[in-house]
């Protein structure tokens, strides 16, 4: 190497040409990569899910995991779906899970999660860049009883 200066930012173009050809071959270590966040909306209790627990290691690396979140009288459960349009979405809510299943593109997404019992009827949802808003009224303790015949 010479004392140019230029040679340093052509070692650093070199280095970042590998390091996005890397990227785009879908691997950096030889195995898929799996990325995601974690949002607290409104001071909601931070689910005691973390990566190292069984909860996670039981779900396959492609299933999204759903956030849950008690706001007021209302449920809202976020996960990430990018690629994933309206007409590819396909909800259920059966007692207290809430499954979600989609086909995208060349993804294919199903995961779940437990909800306290809610209103079907009240069950909302949005799709804003790659990210899912359910959003369902949890039923009040005298109408779950009312609803079973034990009132």
């Amino acid at each position: 190497m010479n004392n140019d200066p230029q040679d340093v930012f052509a070692q650093m173009d070199a280095m970042m040409a590998r390091f996005f050809r890397d990227m785009d071959t879908g691997s950096l270590f030889g195995q898929p990569q799996t990325v995601g966040f974690h949002m607290v909306i409104q001071g909601g209790n931070i689910p005691p899910e973390f990566p190292d627990s069984p909860a996670y290691q039981s779900r396959d690396s492609d299933e999204p995991v759903a956030e849950v979140h008690r706001i007021g009288d209302n449920v809202k459960v976020v996960v990430e779906m990018p690629g994933v349009s309206e007409e590819d979405l396909n909800i259920q809510l059966n007692g207290q899970e809430l499954i979600i299943d989609a086909a995208g593109g060349t993804r294919t997404y199903h995961t779940h999660a437990d909800v306290p019992i809610g209103d079907p009827k009240s069950l909302q949802h949005s799709l804003r860049n790659g990210v899912l808003e359910v959003t369902v009224r949890v039923l009040p303790e005298k109408e779950i009883q009312e609803g079973c015949g034990t009132a």
